[in-house]
């Protein structure tokens, strides 16, 4: 894709959610609603599924959604406490796909273009809903994702654990409507949220990551998006070297100790983007010894709109890339 476009399409979603959203909002550690909640996977092999407190619904678009109570809910924030997995049917379906999202995002017609393109090879697509965003958004929330990943440091592990939970039970309801292979796949904070899924069921889940969040812990520190986020902190008076500890402890990508099994796991990422840089893929992939990986002359945002990103994933299903 062209370069001068690919940039200023990243540069100018970065600059109007700064100005029309996350400069309008602050948020605080301090009184966290959070503070006394502890963050265990120890029980996330041990749920179970009950069908029945799965709801159908249906949108005005036409589009089937399944919902049902989450594993780790919030307690603070009913909206939040029900997971949401849209579900678009390929027509002669031979895998299915469990696609998680980007932060702050509020516009599912961003991902048209690569579900159709999925539907057509034959993919299942369940579009689930990260925490505090679309209809998780609580009534008091601002904006999508708003309390998903803010100053609020105890809320964040809250919603990343939460994030965990969510998955899993998914991929129980996945495997409750058929047999087919499911792929995990996510986008930007999704990759992160889909590499951390990853590493905690022991690399036993196949995984697509296409411009994933690399360093979770320090993105306050160095992500033009966030600065605001990093500036609440400081404001708040909270140590900035704590808030980043308790983020590692969940970071994926922090204290790589482990060998990457690359029959289960890709990587795709832009090198025109301007959210996270090529950089921090590179250190990413040499940290992690990935070596699925291509990459693509497109920026963050409209990698979503690369034709062959659809036909990777389904060739990494297959035989690999």
């Amino acid at each position: 894709m062209n370069e001068t476009s690919s940039k200023y399409v990243d540069s100018f979603a970065t600059e109007k959610l700064i100005n029309e959203k996350l400069s309008k909002v602050s948020h605080s550690p301090i009184n966290s609603l959070f503070k006394d909640d502890t963050i265990s996977f120890e029980n996330i092999g041990n749920l179970s599924l009950d069908k029945s407190n799965v709801e159908e619904l249906v949108s005005k678009e036409g589009i089937t959604a399944f919902s049902m109570p989450s594993y780790l809910s919030s307690r603070r924030y009913i909206e939040n406490d029900r997971i949401y997995l849209y579900y678009y049917p390929a027509a002669n379906p031979k895998y299915n796909m469990l696609l998680l999202h980007g932060l702050f995002d509020d516009n599912m017609a961003n991902y048209v273009y690569f579900i159709k393109q999925l539907n057509n090879l034959n993919v299942n697509v369940f579009f689930m809903l990260l925490p505090y965003h679309f209809e998780r958004k609580p009534h008091h929330s601002s904006f999508s994702g708003e309390y998903f990943f803010s100053a609020d440091i105890y809320r964040t592990c809250n919603a990343i654990a939460q994030t965990m939970y969510d998955i899993e039970a998914s991929y129980m309801f996945i495997e409750s409507l058929n047999s087919l292979e499911t792929i995990l796949t996510g986008f930007s904070m999704g990759g992160c949220m889909a590499f951390k899924y990853f590493i905690l069921k022991g690399q036993a889940v196949k995984t697509f990551l296409f411009n994933p969040v690399t360093e979770l812990s320090t993105l306050v520190l160095d992500n033009p998006l966030l600065t605001t986020i990093g500036r609440d902190i400081i404001n708040s008076g909270f140590d900035m070297n704590e808030y980043t500890k308790m983020l590692q402890k969940l970071d994926p990508c922090h204290n790589i100790d482990y060998q990457t099994d690359n029959n289960m796991i890709a990587v795709v990422y832009s090198v025109y983007d301007q959210i996270i840089s090529e950089i921090k893929y590179k250190r990413f992939i040499e940290k992690t010894g990935i070596t699925n990986v291509n990459v693509y002359s497109a920026g963050h945002l409209n990698v979503l709109r690369v034709p062959r990103l659809a036909a990777d994933i389904v060739d990494f299903l297959t035989k690999g890339i």
